[in-house]
């Protein structure tokens, strides 16, 4: 974890704070290292162990070959294939113990684009983020911190709220900058530390009328200026249990954003979606042959019409939204492999990872030599659960990558 790695979180100052953080940091590092994915995938920019003293330079690089073999809904078969590396460097800089500012360039080069086109957008330019060739700056923001208290950021960052359930960190509603995409937030987030391990967070974010800055997929639309400012509260428990690594409840509302019946002219109501997060373990270790379990329920009470969705019949697009994740870790030392399998309706509009209408299956094996080297491998196979009108038969879709992810400190 690339901000674990910092020089800002090598030393520690004599005061009670850090010593009642002691037990915590020690903790949360163990279900890191056991449960997070491939380096880097669940973590939200402002997570601090530590307290923070001068200057840190950081920078990964994220390098994958993609494949993909398509039966398309008119009857095509396509082949598509891509490589691509993501790179970021990071500066932060802690003013006091209580204070840090926080920027990071990122950006994407393949064998399609490697153009190095600085982009300086309040919206992603692609369903996903950033496009090949494209640079910009996806972390800028300052940070007050009271390590047992709270932390609160304000500024451009990452936000991920993820299943911690071993090698996949799959999420149904937040994970900025997953895989090889750049992503982000822009806004405030807030997290107030409980005693009893249960974290409330809070998230203000600010939406551009021409998109948002992660993925949020249509009929969602914040043209309106009621739909500028979206809301995201999660409480999540991260303190190990026999049974459980995570416990986590969110709440996403987007005021006005969402096309009832999918166009600019038709109606405007609001988004809003639940989801309850939880990762389980067995046997009680962290090193060893062990087995790690995770699953997510999402739901969303109002959504498109089915008409908007481009399925047939009345009423509105199924809300429902689960996936659940089982990891065989360390079969062998460093060596681990999971399988995922996920149901997403197509009134659904808020994962990063799922597509409105289909389910997905999934196998991955990884490789994770250390907290700075890792190597996946990923196949899978996602449908749409409805035929759309028009089309000659569901969309399906089986690709995988290869990826190897580096990170360390400069500095």
């Amino acid at each position: 974890m690339l901000a674990l790695a910092s020089p800002l979180f090598a030393q520690t100052a004599d005061n009670p704070e850090e010593e009642m953080m002691a037990s915590e940091i020690a903790e949360q590092e163990a279900i890191e290292e056991d449960s997070d994915g491939s380096l880097d995938d669940a973590t939200n920019s402002i997570d601090v162990k530590r307290v923070l003293s001068g200057i840190g330079l950081s920078t990964d690089i994220r390098v994958g070959y993609f494949e993909s073999e398509i039966d398309d809904r008119d009857n095509s078969e396509l082949n598509d294939n891509l490589a691509a590396a993501r790179w970021r460097f990071r500066s932060e800089y802690g003013f006091t113990n209580y204070l840090r500012v926080v920027g990071r360039v990122a950006g994407i080069c393949s064998n399609e684009d490697c153009s190095h086109n600085l982009v300086l957008e309040e919206s992603i330019p692609t369903t996903n983020g950033l496009a090949n060739g494209d640079i910009t700056i996806d972390e800028g923001y300052f940070q007050w911190t009271r390590l047992e208290k709270f932390d609160i950021a304000l500024g451009r960052m990452q936000t991920k709220f993820v299943s911690r359930g071993g090698v996949f960190s799959k999420s149904l509603d937040r994970n900025d900058s997953h895989n090889t995409n750049v992503n982000w937030t822009d806004g405030l987030h807030a997290v107030f530390r409980s005693r009893n391990g249960w974290y409330p967070h809070l998230i203000l974010q600010r939406n551009s009328p021409d998109g948002a800055s992660n993925v949020r997929r249509e009929p969602l639309n914040f043209e309106n200026s009621g739909a500028r400012i979206s809301y995201f509260f999660s409480v999540e428990n991260l303190e190990r249990t026999p049974l459980f690594l995570q416990r986590t409840f969110d709440i996403s509302y987007l005021p006005e954003s969402l096309l009832k019946d999918g166009i600019l002219s038709g109606r405007r109501e609001d988004y809003y979606a639940v989801v309850v997060r939880s990762a389980n373990r067995w046997p009680e270790r962290n090193d060893g042959p062990r087995l790690r379990i995770a699953s997510e329920l999402g739901y969303a009470p109002e959504t498109q019409t089915r008409a908007a969705a481009g399925l047939t019949g009345d009423g509105d697009a199924d809300g429902l939204a689960w996936n659940v994740s089982v990891s065989l870790m360390e079969l062998k030392p460093n060596h681990s492999i999971g399988v995922n399998y996920g149901r997403v309706g197509a009134g659904w509009l808020l994962s990063p990872q799922y597509r409105q209408n289909e389910s997905s299956a999934e196998f991955r094996y990884q490789w994770r030599k250390n907290r700075s080297l890792a190597f996946d491998f990923r196949i899978r196979q996602r449908e749409e659960l409805e035929q759309l009108v028009l089309s000659d038969r569901k969309h399906r879709e089986l690709d995988f990558y290869l990826r190897f992810t580096w990170g360390g400190t400069i500095k």
